[in-house]
């Protein structure tokens, strides 16, 4: 019992050391070598096979995707980047347009000869409505709530009333009509003929020719601005876009682009034009002002990154232009155009403000409101997203709420760096996964009750030791007074003088408090005088 209590104290307080640096390390992130993680994603939002024909639905943010080898119609959610439904249609779907005043999208079917019309709400096909032979480009006149239909083999063009869906009337102006489009506020009907190298202008209110504009050889896809009246076409054989003003319906200037374009569209808020070259797999940027291409776009790294190393893999039978096509939708509000690519079978992003393909990073949090991500600068909550261009560097940091602490990354190769540094190489879902953690004041309340405890049970063996010292050292005078008073009462004096020296020693090593030393040496005296009484 002698070094009972010491050793005691210092194991409890060797445990609250120990404890403590428990809590911290819970509490602490683990920190290492910032590594710059390899993702393999794709690029590419996968739709159907051999995709052409590309619109947007503005009022529900959905794009609309005519899929030529799988005889579907894609639906794709913008925000999260997927198809959410495919719309079985007809033979070889080869454009698309959407009626966003009546939610009802339209859709060419190349070998049924025919147009489906489909519920933008329900996303199921309507009706179809059989037109010329080989149907392929299509424009709207929201105006006059008419739809008009390039019939490439029948060289003709349909007019249909949107209304009840019945022909109003066929057009045979063209030798090799492929695309439309229509000006409604000067209600004027453009189609590009590929027959006799030119471009159709046809009054909207009557459906009469009213000029036919010379361009380059093979004039493809149509793209307007409503803005400026500005007629833009691709001529695929000549490599050139022919710009037309759309008031004199003359030819201003054509512009050099890349091999075979073919798809085309004006982004009518920056004033760009965007045209894709199907042989080189590039996006020619024209700057609409100035009429000259201030960038060039490779959708080589997408289409490489989505696994594709082969042109036009999986494709039935060996077609070219016109039925090999790439066609683009640009969306102003956000400034993001959309391209088709049938050599990946899917649609590549292109950011407006940086003119690179970009791609996205969805953020899920484990367990939801544990805390946020600080993606290059950016907060995402649970199941938000960023855009970043693709192949460049993210920085992603996960920040844990109050009562949470990050545990790891879920991601292809989970670790728990933290923040996180990858490769951007496509669209990819980063799940950042936080633990429960002691908060401070816990952690102090904790601490606080273990000292309470530490105080009580060290009080309670203090007393309990002084009270074992007390009894023990009450025996030894009662032993040494009854033992030596009768036959040596100096010897006894002089023992019960020692014993209360040692008193003295036991209290200030803590052995005995004030109370009981006072009561032994009273005893203690008490023995001494009746010694010395009895001499």
């Amino acid at each position: 019992m002698k070094n009972y209590l010491p050793e005691f104290f210092y194991f409890l307080f060797a445990c609250l050391f120990f404890f403590s640096i428990f809590v911290i390390n819970i509490s602490a992130q683990e920190e290492g070598d910032q590594k710059v993680i390899s993702l393999k994603s794709n690029p590419i939002i996968n739709s159907g096979s051999f995709p052409i024909g590309i619109d947007i639905n503005p009022i529900t943010n959905k794009l609309y995707v005519a899929n030529q080898f799988s005889n579907t119609i894609s639906v794709i959610d913008i925000d999260k980047s997927k198809v959410e439904k495919n719309i079985d249609v007809g033979n070889s779907p080869y454009d698309v347009r959407v009626n966003p005043f009546s939610n009802r999208i339209y859709a060419s079917n190349r070998d049924s000869d025919s147009i489906s019309v489909i519920d933008g709400f329900t996303n199921k096909e309507l009706t179809k409505i059989s037109v010329g032979d080989s149907p392929l480009g299509i424009g709207i006149n929201l105006g006059r709530g008419w739809v008009y239909v390039a019939n490439l083999d029948s060289h003709t063009i349909t007019v249909i009333d949107a209304i009840d869906n019945h022909i109003i009337k066929t057009l045979k102006y063209a030798s090799l009509p492929y695309d439309i489009v229509i000006n409604p506020l000067t209600n004027k009907v453009y189609v590009s003929d590929l027959g006799k190298d030119s471009v159709l202008v046809l009054d909207g209110s009557n459906n009469t020719l009213v000029s036919t504009i010379p361009v380059g050889l093979n004039p493809s896809a149509l793209a307007i601005n409503t803005q400026t009246n500005t007629i833009y076409v691709s001529n695929f054989s000549n490599d050139t876009v022919s710009i037309i003003n759309g008031t004199s319906n003359k030819v201003e200037t054509n512009v050099k682009v890349g091999n075979n374009p073919v798809g085309i569209a004006v982004n009518p808020r920056t004033n760009k034009i965007y045209v894709n070259n199907l042989a080189d797999n590039t996006i020619s940027v024209i700057n609409g002002t100035t009429n000259k291409v201030i960038q060039n776009i490779s959708l080589e790294p997408a289409i490489i990154a989505s696994g594709v190393n082969t042109p036009f893999i999986n494709v039935p039978l060996k077609v070219t232009f016109p039925l090999i096509a790439t066609k683009l939708a640009v969306d102003p509000s956000t400034n993001f155009t959309y391209v088709t690519n049938p050599r990946s079978n899917g649609i590549i992003t292109i950011d407006g403000k940086t003119d690179k393909i970009t791609t996205k990073i969805f953020m899920d949090i484990n367990p939801p409101n544990a805390g946020i991500v600080k993606c290059n600068d950016t907060i995402l909550g649970d199941g938000e997203f960023i855009t970043l261009p693709l192949n460049s560097l993210a920085k992603c940091e996960a920040i844990p709420d109050r009562g949470y602490d990050f545990g790891h990354w879920s991601v292809t190769n989970n670790t728990n760096q933290n923040p996180v540094i990858f490769n951007v190489t496509g669209y990819e879902t980063l799940t950042a996964n936080f633990k429960g953690a002691i908060l401070t004041e816990t952690f102090i309340i904790l601490t606080s009750v273990i000292i309470g405890l530490a105080s009580t049970i060290g009080g309670w063996f203090y007393r309990q030791r002084s009270r074992l010292s007390f009894k023990r050292s009450l025996t030894n005078i009662d032993y040494t007074y009854e033992m030596l008073s009768k036959n040596n009462k100096e010897e006894c004096i002089k023992q019960l003088e020692q014993i209360q020296s040692d008193l003295n020693f036991l209290h200030r090593k803590g052995k005995i408090n004030e109370s009981q030393l006072e009561f032994l040496e009273k005893r203690i005296n008490w023995y001494i005088n009746r010694a010395n009484l009895s001499k």
